[in-house]
C-alpha cells in the first residue's frame, strides 16, 4: 500500500509539474468526452423522436360499399397475415361519420354538407405497420386480383397521422448526427492520444536522471512506470468530471427548450435516473484513453 501511495503521489506531482501540458491534455480530453456524450444524447433523443412519429403512422385502406362482411373478414385476415402488419382496425361507415363529426364539430358548414350529401364516407381499415418505411408489401396485398374490387377506386390507400416524408427527414438528420458524432469522436480520441503521448514523453525526458537513479537502487519496473500511468489516467478523470458537468448542464438547461422539435423526455429521464452510470462510463473512457497513451509512450521511450 505504501508503494502504491508513493506511485499516486509521484503521478500527482508530475501532473502539477507539467501544468501547461497537463492543461492542454485535459482540455482536449474534455472536448473528446463531451463530444462522445453529446453524440449519445443526440442519438437517443432523435431515436425517441423517430419512434414517436412512426407510432402515429398507419395506412388507411378504404373499402367499397359493396363489400360483404365475409369478404371484409377475408381481406382483413390477408392483411393481418402480412409480416409487416402489427394490427388492423376496422372503421365502419357509421363510425367514420361519427369520427368526422367529432373532428369538425366547430365547422358547421362541413357538417351541414355531410348531412345534405348523406353518408358518403367509406368504411376503412387502419393498418399499423411494424416498419412504416416498408409499406410496399402491405400495398401489394390490396393489389391482389382477389381483393382488387374490395377497395374504393376513388380513394386509394393513404397515410394518416404524420406524413412519411417527415420520418425520412428525421431519419436523415439522425443518421447525419450519428455519422458526424462518430467521426468527431474518433478524430478527438486520436488527438487526445497524441497529446497525452507527447506529454508523457516529455515527462520521461524530464525525469530521465531520476529514473536512472531509481533503476540503480533497485526500483521495480512497475514502481517506475506507475507514476506515468497514474498521471495519464488523472487526465481522463479530471476531463470526465468536467465533461459530465458540461453535459448535464446542457441536457438540463438547453435540451428542454428543444422539446417542441425533438423528444428529449426519455433521454433526460435516463440521465436523471442513472447519473453515476453515465459518470462511471465517462471515467472509464477517459482513463482508458489516458492509460493507452501512457503505455504507448512508455513502450517507446522508457526502456527498463
Amino acid at each position: 500500500m505504501l508503494q502504491l501511495w508513493r506511485v499516486f503521489v509521484a503521478g500527482g506531482r508530475n501532473f502539477m509539474r507539467n501544468a501547461w501540458l497537463s492543461t492542454a491534455a485535459t482540455a482536449v480530453m474534455t472536448i473528446t468526452l463531451s463530444i462522445i456524450i453529446v453524440s449519445f444524447i443526440s442519438n437517443s433523443a432523435l431515436t425517441s423522436t423517430i419512434k414517436g412519429v412512426t407510432d402515429k403512422i398507419d395506412i388507411s385502406i378504404y373499402l367499397n360499399d359493396s363489400v360483404t362482411p365475409e369478404q371484409r373478414a377475408k381481406f382483413q385476415a390477408a392483411l393481418e397475415a402480412n409480416d409487416n402488419v402489427e394490427s388492423v382496425h376496422y372503421t365502419s361507415k357509421s363510425d367514420a361519420v361519427a369520427l368526422y363529426t367529432a373532428q369538425h364539430a366547430s365547422n358547421s358548414k362541413l357538417l351541414q354538407a355531410l348531412q345534405i350529401a348523406g353518408n358518403v364516407l367509406p368504411a376503412s381499415f387502419q393498418v399499423k405497420a411494424r416498419d412504416p418505411k416498408k409499406l410496399d408489401s402491405i400495398i401489394a396485398v390490396t393489389s391482389r386480383p382477389e381483393f382488387k374490387n374490395y377497395t374504393d377506386p376513388t380513394a386509394p390507400p393513404s397515410y394518416s397521422g404524420q406524413n412519411k416524408d417527415t420520418i425520412n427527414r428525421i431519419v436523415r438528420v439522425s443518421n447525419f448526427f450519428k455519422t458526424t458524432g462518430l467521426y468527431a469522436s474518433v478524430v478527438f480520441v486520436i488527438i487526445s492520444t497524441l497529446i497525452i503521448f507527447n506529454t508523457i514523453r516529455m515527462a520521461i525526458f524530464t525525469r530521465r536522471e531520476e529514473i536512472e537513479i531509481m533503476k540503480l537502487v533497485g526500483a521495480t519496473k512497475w514502481f517506475i512506470r506507475g507514476p506515468f500511468l497514474f498521471e495519464a489516467a488523472l487526465y481522463g478523470v479530471v476531463a470526465a468530471v468536467i465533461a459530465a458537468t458540461i453535459s448535464y448542464a446542457f441536457l438540463l438547461g438547453v435540451a428542454p427548450k428543444l422539446s417542441s422539435y425533438i423528444n428529449v423526455t426519455s433521454t433526460i429521464a435516463f440521465f436523471k435516473t442513472y447519473p453515476w452510470l453515465v459518470i462511471t462510463v465517462e471515467l472509464l473512457i477517459g482513463v482508458c484513453i489516458g492509460a493507452f497513451s501512457s503505455l504507448l509512450a512508455m513502450s517507446r521511450y522508457l526502456k527498463l
